[in-house]
Order: C-alpha cells, then structure tokens, then sequence
C-alpha cells in the first residue's frame, strides 16, 4: 500500500505603529512598519506491506519525510510627522526624517531543511512473540557539511506471558512482559552557526578594539568561524516495563523503568584559545552527558454492577532522577534575572553532579544588626561573592501523578482530573524585583511579602538569591465535569430530537501549594546564549478557572 501526504502550513502579518505628532507635550509623529512571513511544508511517502500466514504476522513499512522552513522578517520606520489629520499609515510620504541613523532598515531569512529515510518492520508469532525494529536517517541543514546525516535506530520485544499455557489457568487476565532500546537526535541549535560570520561596520567607531578614543574606519570584520564539525546531539533510550491485567480486566496497570543519557550536548561555550573572532562559539561538548531515569506506575479499577452503576479510577506516577556529568566547566550559567539591579544576574546553572534546572545562588541567611541582607560564606574568604554560590534544588520535579475518576448512574455522570508535582523548586523574580521593604518605601508595593521582615532596612537591596527560592509542589483539580442523560420522550418530545444532554463544566477548580505566587505551574523562558531556563516566575499571569454551561441534542 502506498500513501502519500503533502501539507503546507503558510502564515503572514503586518503591524504598523504609529505615534501622532502632537505640540502638548511635544512630540514628532513616527511610523514604524513590520512584515513577517512562516512557511511550513512537508511531503511525506509511505509503503506498507503486509504478510499473514496461520500463527505468524508481518508488517514492513519504508518511508521518506521532507520538511522546509522558511521564516523572513522586515523592518522600516520613518521619523518627523508634521502634526496632520491625516495618520502617517495613510502617508508615510510625509515623514521628514529617513536617516540611517534613526531609520536604518533590518530584515533576516532564515531557511532551514529536514530530510528522513526510515524503515520499520513488525512481527508477531501467536500474539504471544512480539518484535519490532526501526531504523531512521536524519539529516538536517542546520548541521555541517560534514554531519548532516544521523543515523537513529530502535528495537522492542514483548511477551505475552498469559497467552502460555502454564499461566492460561492463572490470576492474570492479561501479563506482558516487554523491553526496548532506541537512539533519538537533537537539531534544535540556532540556523546558520556553522556558517562563517561576518560583520560590515558602515561608519567610523570609537570602541573597537582597545579604547574609545582612537578612530577607526568603517570596514567588515570576520566575527564567527565556519565550524561544519557539528552535528546531531544523541539521547539513548532503554526502558522494561510490564503490563498486568486481573479479575477479568477490573484491575490493570503498567509498571516501567526508564533510563535516557543524552550525549555529544550541544551548547554555545567560550573558547579556550582567547585569540578568536567571537567571545563564544556552538560546539558539541565531549564526554558531556545528561541523564534522565526514573520509574513509572499506573494502575487503574473499573467497577460496574447489573444495576447500572458504574465506577473507574485511575491514576500513574512517575519518580525521575536527572543529573549532568562530566561537564568540562564548573558552572554554564542560564536564566537571566528581571528588574532594578538584576540585569547581569543568572539564576539557573548547569553544574556536575545535578539536575538541569538547577538553581545556583547565594544562601541566605538573614538580616545583620543593620537590617541589611546576609550570605553563606561558603568559601570562608570573608568576602561574600559568586563564588559563594550554592547548589539549591532544581526546578526538575522528583515526582509527577495524575488521577482520574468517573462515576456513572442512571443517566448522572462525573468525571474528574488531578494532576501534581512535588521536589521541584520555583524562582520568585516578582518578589525579588518588588517586593522587598526598600520598594516598599517608595510606594510602589504594598504586600504581605514586602513587610515579612520587621527588622529589615528601607535601605536594603535584594540581590538574586535563596531567599526568593520557593517550594513549587502542587496538586491541582484540572477539570471536573457533571452531567445529565435525558431520554426526550420522558418529557413528552417523541419525534425530531432522540437525545438529551445537560452538562457543567469546571476548569482549574483548585490548586494545593505552599507556592504564593500566581501558580506554581509556570516557567518564563529567562534562556541565556542558547541555554535553556526552568522554574522561573516573572510577571506571569494567572491561569484562568473556567466554568462552562452545556447543552447538547442529537437529532
């Protein structure tokens, strides 16, 4: 069987912004326009082949994935309206200023490519033998010429024990013991690094490359070096688990072990030889690997009696180890801080021997006789710096569950859905930029926060630091929903509706946490040159609790 797919995903905008040219206060009109274009299309090719004899079954699949991006941007501004009652987005003509200085336009492309060729073969002997193995070849064009391709194969194997005859007569309505191994590729580095860089400098400067006094003139410099070296970052999979079914299938469940090491990582570092065009370049970090294991249970009841009751509740847990090692630097900052006097300031760190997500800061320990803040010298220098940075939890949860439930009776039904974290940690950044007595003095923030502290200074600062840092576990009702079953002829409507449906629908109906943000459920992406960040909280809004009205008939 041949199949084929093609599918083109095409979007546009335009935003114009515009200030009208006023004399109190006084002001030149300005119109600045913005175009965006993103392309996506994918054409895909499939042959299937499919072959049952007696016991045995076989399925063979071969395939080939092409995908292209295409992102573009442009950018233009005109200064000096005149004050008219005509808006400058119906005459830019009129603007008076269209200097490079002020006006200069911009613009970027970017093209990125993804090809794949893969196979998959299936094969099952009396539904009890169970194996299947695929191959793929990757490439991608965000790569060097000389590692485009990355070649990522998987295998499983499963057997199902309660189809043997030594377990026919057995407990178990279904067991199946199963395990597998796979190679998977990471390509998301940013277009174009493997590609020599170079920046044109249109007018004189004074600040490059030694002082700001000495001019020099305009000219193009080589700011990035071609690197085609890089390629595919690799994570290797293996998981065993089993499934188990009892009591003619009222009780089942899954219990799987997992265990994930990603290797050659790619990452943006600074070079070791000091002599190069750029402060930092993309590389993949040797020897470098993240791991991620863990264990996953699910079990799941479903109770129905002749009278019609019927109950199920289900739930998994998942219990995840994540640790960094081998990392040739003592720390790779990410997730950069927001607010007065926190620009330069990270708050995340990649570090040996923990978790990504971890955070990396200064301990605090309380006030001085003076109200002003205090930190672990953890160095015992006496002088409280960077260096006094501790490891202090990650915003990686340890544990994450789910439950649900539904109960039905007599036309009634409910269903409910929990979802929860518990280990994980949240950096409070709206507390650290507002809410501290020194804000507070000011007028800008009166809240509970703010105050917690008698014995601190108006005069104190609020560096990045443990004191901001927040248990983030939660347990959430997601989603709950009532509903009622209606046959029409029981209220006298005999023709033209055959069913009727009454529902209320709750979201988001309550949230358990110690966290006195917003919600706990929440990571602004804070990322530093290419480094992802994890568990910050800026500003962020609230999530909304919804309730929602139903009604439905079928006709």
């Amino acid at each position: 069987m041949y199949k084929f797919n093609l599918g083109v995903d095409y979007s546009s905008a335009t935003q114009d912004l515009q200030s009208l040219a006023s004399a109190v206060p006084q002001q030149d009109g300005r119109l600045e326009s913005i175009y965006s274009t993103n392309r996506n299309t994918l054409v895909e090719n499939y042959l299937t082949y499919t072959w049952n004899r007696a016991d045995h079954g076989f399925t063979a699949l071969v395939g080939h994935s092409y995908q292209k991006f295409f992102i573009q941007g442009r950018d233009w501004s005109i200064n000096k309206f005149p004050i008219s009652p005509i808006e400058p987005i119906y005459n830019p003509g009129l603007g008076q200023d269209l200097t490079l200085a002020n006006n200069k336009p911009t613009g970027f492309a970017l093209e990125n490519e993804l090809q794949s060729f893969f196979g998959r073969v299936n094969y099952q002997y009396k539904d009890k033998y169970l194996a299947t193995a695929t191959v793929r070849a990757d490439g991608s064009s965000k790569f060097g010429a000389n590692n485009k391709y990355g070649t990522f194969p998987s295998f499983s194997l499963g057997w199902r024990l309660s189809e043997e005859a030594f377990l026919k007569n057995g407990p178990f309505t279904d067991l199946k013991l199963r395990a597998g191994y796979g190679r998977t590729g990471n390509q998301e580095i940013p277009s174009k690094i493997t590609q020599a860089l170079f920046t044109s400098q249109v007018g004189a400067t004074t600040s490059y490359p030694l002082d700001n006094t000495t001019a020099y003139p305009a000219g193009t410099s080589y700011t990035r070096l071609a690197n085609p070296g890089i390629q595919w970052e690799v994570s290797n999979q293996t998981n065993v688990g089993v499934d188990f079914a009892l009591f003619k299938g009222a009780l089942s469940g899954s219990v799987d072990y997992f265990n994930k090491i990603s290797n050659n990582i790619l990452l943006e570092v600074i070079p070791a030889d000091p002599v190069q065009p750029a402060s930092t370049f993309w590389t993949n970090v040797p020897n470098m690997s993240i791991t991620n294991k863990g264990l996953e249970l699910a079990l799941n009841y479903r109770y129905a009696s002749l009278s019609g009751f019927r109950f199920d509740i289900g739930g998994n847990m998942t219990f995840i180890n994540n640790i960094v090692e081998n990392s040739p630097y003592s720390v790779i900052p990410s997730g950069s801080a927001s607010g007065s006097g926190l620009s330069t300031a990270t708050i995340n760190g990649y570090i040996n021997g923990q978790p990504i997500g971890t955070f990396f800061l200064k301990e605090f320990t309380g006030f001085d006789e003076k109200g002003i803040s205090t930190f672990r010298d953890v160095d015992g220098d006496g002088i409280i710096t960077d260096n006094d940075r501790i490891a202090a939890g990650s915003a990686l949860p340890t544990k994450q569950f789910n439950i649900n439930s539904n109960v039905s009776w007599k036309g009634f039904d409910l269903a409910l859905n929990f979802n929860g974290v518990s280990g994980n940690k949240i950096y409070d950044n709206t507390a650290n930029a507002n809410f501290y007595k020194l804000r507070l003095s000011k007028g800008i923030n009166t809240t509970a926060e703010a105050i917690q502290y008698s014995q601190e200074s108006i005069n104190n600062s609020a560096p990045v630091s443990t004191r901001y840092l927040k248990d983030g576990a939660f347990f959430r009702l997601n989603n709950a929903s009532l509903g009622y079953s209606l046959n029409p002829k029981t209220i006298g409507i005999k023709r033209g509706i055959s069913g009727i449906r009454l529902s209320a629908t709750g979201q988001n109906l309550f949230v358990i946490t110690k966290y006195d943000g917003y919600d706990p459920e929440v990571n602004i992406d804070r990322t530093v040159n290419g480094i992802s960040s994890y568990g910050i909280d800026y500003l962020s809004y609230p999530k909304a609790r919804t309730f929602v009205l139903g009604l439905n008939l079928t006709f």
